[in-house]
């Protein structure tokens, strides 16, 4: 049987700083601010405030509405 090693996410770009410059240069090009304190929870509270009601499932129904196309 063969035996299949997981890679770890610190395995997967030998040069950080590389990837991280990267990054940092879309954001700058696509004008995405730096949120240090972005949150899963902040982000729930955000669409919650916008009146986006979770047990729609908008996000969702539009996934698997572009998988069966």
């Amino acid at each position: 049987m063969a035996v299949v090693r997981r890679l770890k996410v610190d395995e997967l770009f030998a040069d950080k700083s590389e990837i991280q410059r990267l990054v940092a240069e879309q954001y700058a090009a696509m004008a995405i601010p730096d949120d240090l304190d972005a949150s899963p929870q902040k982000a729930r509270a955000m669409m919650l405030a916008l009146g986006i009601r979770p047990q729609d499932n908008e996000f969702s129904q539009g996934i698997i509405q572009a998988r069966e196309e």
